[in-house]
């Protein structure tokens, strides 16, 4: 991986993304335990709500999120945002998200003040600086006012370390970046780009997953701590997933 490593060389990489689709088919059913907690966020945003949510799934890969926020939600508009033409395909042809706007949407970019919800699941991870601050404002310029993000991203309370760690592996045999940011930081730049009251909501899984061999693939599996929580690693890495909401400003 190279130093001006860019969002874009990840989503154009069709080897990488046909295999990536064929990952994420297995939970076009059964929904991952993360997306629960966001499906139960935007359940909150429209309890809330006085009319019929316009939602955003901005880095919708395939669309098994909106799938299960529809069947969770009908009572809302989705749109997914992707800029891999591949998944984007992919989604446009599968008869269980007909009825779903698919647009080709760069998250640095987006329209603004459409939307009242916008999700960016797992996305932010693989941004530099320059990229992260850049995607934040897009975000918060594409909320309608008092509208609100919900981000499922690394993020860690240790307010001094901010980590980028460049991962090779049989996916991603030329590197991918992984930052590792702390909370502290994440709210000082989601102020910054025109949100209020970011909160943290640091996940745990609540099912085990198997550790996968040494000379396989690296996947998510957990290891229990001796205090009782269930720790997710992938290959040797820990890994701190948390959603994140805030509303704009």
């Amino acid at each position: 991986m190279t130093d001006d490593f860019s969002y874009h060389d990840y989503v154009g990489d069709e080897g990488f993304l046909a295999d990536y689709n064929s990952y994420q088919a297995r939970y076009a059913e059964r929904i991952r335990e993360s997306d629960k907690v966001i499906v139960e966020l935007l359940r909150e945003a429209a309890s809330q709500a006085d009319s019929r949510l316009q939602v955003l799934d901005i880095g919708c890969s395939t669309g098994n999120l909106l799938l299960h926020l529809r069947r969770s939600l009908p009572k809302a508009d989705y749109v997914g945002g992707e800029l891999a033409e591949s998944s984007l395909e992919e989604c446009r042809r599968n008869p269980a998200l007909e009825g779903i706007a698919f647009e080709r949407l760069d998250i640095t970019q987006l329209p603004r003040e459409r939307y009242d919800v916008v999700i960016a699941n797992a996305v932010l991870y693989m941004f530099d600086e320059s990229q992260y601050d850049r995607a934040l404002r897009s975000l918060a310029g594409a909320l309608k006012p008092g509208g609100r993000v919900v981000l499922y991203d690394f993020a860690h309370p240790f307010e001094h370390q901010n980590l980028t760690i460049l991962e090779t592996s049989l996916m991603h045999p030329k590197g991918l970046r992984l930052c590792f940011r702390p909370m502290k930081y994440v709210a000082e730049h989601m102020l910054a780009a025109g949100f209020r009251e970011p909160e943290f909501r640091p996940f745990e899984l609540p099912i085990e997953l198997p550790k996968p061999g040494y000379d396989e693939e690296v996947v998510t599996y957990t290891v229990d701590a001796s205090g009782g929580s269930r720790l997710m690693f992938r290959g040797a890495l820990f890994q701190p997933w948390c959603h994140m909401i805030a509303f704009k400003a």
